[in-house]
C-alpha cells in the first residue's frame, strides 16, 4: 500500500498556533496580530492512500482561488477567509500544489476518488474541497458537523468552503480503538478507520491504516509535530484542553507501537512530500 505526503500550501503562523497549549486571549492576540517576520512556516498536509480497494485522500489544503499567481495575495485571501482568519494563518498555495493540481500529475481525476476522508472543518482542511467534489464519497464525522453551528466553530469553520459540497455525514461508534473508543469503520475490514480525538475541535478525527501488520496514523491537528505527544505540549486554539491532553497520550501510545511506522501530522515541517510504503 502507497501513501502519498503531499503539501497543498502554507500557513504562516506565530508559535502559539502548534505549542500553545490551548486557548487564551493572550495567545489569540498575539496570532492575530503578530508581524509576518516572527511567524513560522507550516505546510498544510494533505495524504492520498493507494488502498486495494480504492483511493482514498485525507483532507484537501486550500484551495486555488486563495493563492490565484501561487503567492501570497492579501486581497485573494480575504475574497475567501473572513477579515480575522486571513489574519491569523497568512496562508498561499504555489502553482501546482493545489490538490486537483497535484492529482492530475498523477493521473488522478477527482471521480477516481473512492473516499474523501475529512478529519475536521477548519479552512485549511477543507478548502480544496471544490477541487475535488466529484469524489465517489466524502465522509465527515456527524459529531464534527454537529458543534460546527456552535458560535466559537462559525468563527473559525466558514461554512462557505464547505456547507454546499456533497458531504456524507457518518457517525462514530463504540470501538476499542482512540482516546474515547469511538471510531468509524469506512471499509468494513479495519483497514481505514477514523478515529475521534477531540480537543482541537470536538468531532475531529485521526485516521489509523493498517496493512500487512504494520499501521499509520494521521493525527490531523491533533498534534502539530511529535514535539507536542513527547513534551505534552497542546497545540494552541483547542478549546477542551484535558481532551486535547488525552487524545496526546493516545497518540504517544499509538507512536510507540512496535507495529507502528508512521505518525503523520497535519502541519508538521520536518514532513517533506513523498511516498510510504506499507
Amino acid at each position: 500500500m502507497k501513501i502519498h505526503i503531499l503539501h497543498c500550501g502554507y500557513i504562516r503562523v506565530s508559535e502559539t498556533v502548534p505549542f500553545g497549549n490551548s486557548i487564551d486571549l493572550k495567545n489569540t492576540a498575539q496570532q492575530l496580530t503578530s508581524p509576518d517576520k516572527s511567524r513560522v512556516t507550516l505546510p498544510v498536509c494533505a495524504y492520498l492512500i493507494e488502498h486495494p480497494k480504492g483511493l482514498i485522500l485525507i483532507d484537501t489544503g486550500w484551495c486555488r482561488d486563495i493563492s490565484p499567481r501561487g503567492v501570497y495575495d492579501p486581497k485573494a485571501v480575504s475574497s475567501i477567509l473572513p477579515s480575522h482568519l486571513a489574519a491569523f494563518y497568512h496562508p498561499w498555495l504555489p502553482s501546482g500544489m493545489a490538490i486537483h493540481e497535484q492529482l492530475s500529475t498523477i493521473g488522478i481525476q477527482p471521480q477516481d476518488l473512492e473516499y474523501v476522508l475529512l478529519t475536521h472543518l477548519d479552512p485549511d482542511h477543507v478548502a480544496g474541497l471544490k477541487h475535488i467534489r466529484e469524489a465517489r464519497h466524502i465522509l465527515l464525522p456527524e459529531d464534527e458537523y454537529f458543534w460546527s453551528c456552535c458560535a466559537v466553530y462559525k468563527a473559525r469553520q466558514p461554512q462557505s468552503l464547505w456547507i454546499d459540497q456533497p458531504i456524507e455525514r457518518v457517525f462514530y461508534r463504540g470501538s476499542s480503538i482512540g482516546p474515547n473508543c469511538c471510531a468509524i469503520d469506512v471499509l468494513g475490514d479495519e483497514s481505514v478507520m477514523m478515529v475521534n480525538v477531540p480537543g482541537h475541535t470536538d468531532g475531529q478525527a485521526a485516521v489509523l491504516l493498517r496493512s500487512g501488520g504494520q499501521l499509520i496514523l494521521f493525527a490531523s491537528d491533533a498534534a502539530f509535530s511529535p514535539r507536542n505527544w513527547k513534551e505534552e505540549i497542546t497545540p494552541g486554539f483547542g478549546f477542551d484542553r484535558t481532551q486535547q491532553l488525552k487524545s496526546l497520550r493516545w497518540i504517544a501510545e499509538m507512536a510507540t507501537d512496535p507495529s507502528c511506522a508512521a505518525v503523520l501530522c497535519g502541519h508538521d515541517p520536518s514532513v517533506s512530500p513523498g511516498v510510504i510504503e506499507i
